[in-house]
């Protein structure tokens, strides 16, 4: 990159958000200029577990993620690569009969909403998934949800971004934001200067400082969730596991092996992009997989590790323009589940900056949520 150089936007943020945003913008004709402190998806997007799920979503985001479902099954044609998309449907199982109640409550409201979701009994739940265990009681059931590898997903959407136009700056890292009578005018990095007249703050857990160089505040805490992967075992579980009461998202990966997250955390040193795994959370997870599907306890873990988050106090995230800055947009705070999002994020947030007109499905979550009277200054 030049030492000074022009694009009507520049992302901050080379994750799955940032580059879902970078294509929508490219290829609907506009300059685009990505800048990542790191490379493409070596944060979050990286690490994640991958789910592309529905159910279970707070309802301010649930629209948003039914928009995405629609995109994901063409979603690896579109973009050319393959994502390792499979939509064998989400279970969230209930081994209490509080569960099952909460879940009844909880269906209720999605289908409201729009969802295809049911309420399996335990003969169902044990006809799709055989050795689930006999405790479980019942199970929410989403046939359309499903799960994709992250890091595939990133990269197909940065090369697809490239090949519309879009430049890709990595090891680039956002060290101050320029703005004039309310408005921004240029991103400087330590790879030179960006004169723009937008910028998307897609930095993840990183998301607040870059707000903070426009002169804005947004409330993110940086979590270190652990994920476990084990070695490859016979192909025999299709759907995501989650439970009611337990922390746990449990799948097979195409090649076996068995995937186990759930929000489990670790430590993290945020200035130096540094994890530490937690012993403690290790085993839980381990325990929490092996209660609900026991045949992964067969299977040896063989690797371990933990992805960088941004939540929100109200673990929604913050997508849309900040009323207080023209041209300086969010897409942040996803809270361990933005991933499944990332194709209608780039599509809202792209239709906004072309349109200059925020999707009504931004306004609840608008940054304006976090101001006086509100959780954050409580």
């Amino acid at each position: 990159m030049r030492e000074r150089t022009t694009s009507e936007v520049v992302i901050i943020g080379g994750g799955v958000i940032g580059c879902a945003t970078a294509y929508e913008l490219s290829r609907r004709g506009l300059e685009v200029v990505l800048v990542e402190a790191g490379t493409i998806a070596s944060a979050a997007s990286g690490a994640s577990a991958g789910g592309v799920r529905q159910q279970g979503r707070d309802p301010r985001e649930l629209p948003v993620a039914l928009r995405a479902i629609r995109r994901w099954p063409q979603l690896a044609q579109e973009l050319d690569a393959d994502l390792h998309y499979r939509q064998d449907g989400n279970l969230t199982v209930a081994e209490r009969p509080e569960d099952v109640a909460a879940l009844e409550r909880r269906l209720a409201r999605e289908r409201a909403a729009g969802l295809e979701v049911q309420l399996l009994d335990a003969g169902e739940v044990r006809a799709l998934v055989p050795g689930i265990a006999p405790a479980v009681l019942a199970a929410s059931w989403c046939p359309s949800d499903g799960h994709a590898m992250p890091s595939l997903v990133t990269h197909a959407f940065a090369r697809a971004a490239a090949r519309s136009g879009a430049r890709l700056i990595q090891q680039a890292r956002a060290t101050a934001i320029s703005r004039e009578r309310g408005r921004v005018t240029a991103v400087h990095t330590t790879r030179g200067t960006v004169s723009c007249r937008w910028v998307i703050d897609a930095a993840g857990a990183w998301s607040g400082e870059v707000a903070q160089f426009a002169g804005l505040s947004i409330p993110l805490e940086a979590r270190a969730l652990q994920m476990l992967v084990t070695e490859p075992a016979p192909l025999r579980l299709r759907p995501v596991l989650g439970s009611a009461h337990r922390r746990l998202s449990l799948k097979q990966l195409p090649a076996g092996a068995y995937l186990i997250g759930g929000g489990w955390p670790g430590r993290v040193a945020l200035p130096s992009r540094r994890t530490w795994l937690v012993p403690t959370s290790l085993a839980g997870n381990t325990r929490a997989a092996r209660a609900v599907y026991p045949p992964v306890g067969a299977a040896r873990i063989v690797r371990c590790w933990a992805g960088i988050e941004a939540f929100t106090p109200d673990e929604v995230p913050i997508i849309g323009p900040a009323l207080e800055l023209e041209g300086f947009v969010y897409a942040c705070g996803f809270s361990g589940h933005g991933f499944a999002l990332a194709p209608a994020v780039g599509e809202l947030v792209a239709e906004l900056i072309t349109t200059q007109c925020a999707n009504r499905l931004l306004e609840p979550l608008s940054a304006a949520r976090f101001t006086a009277g509100t959780e954050a200054s409580a």
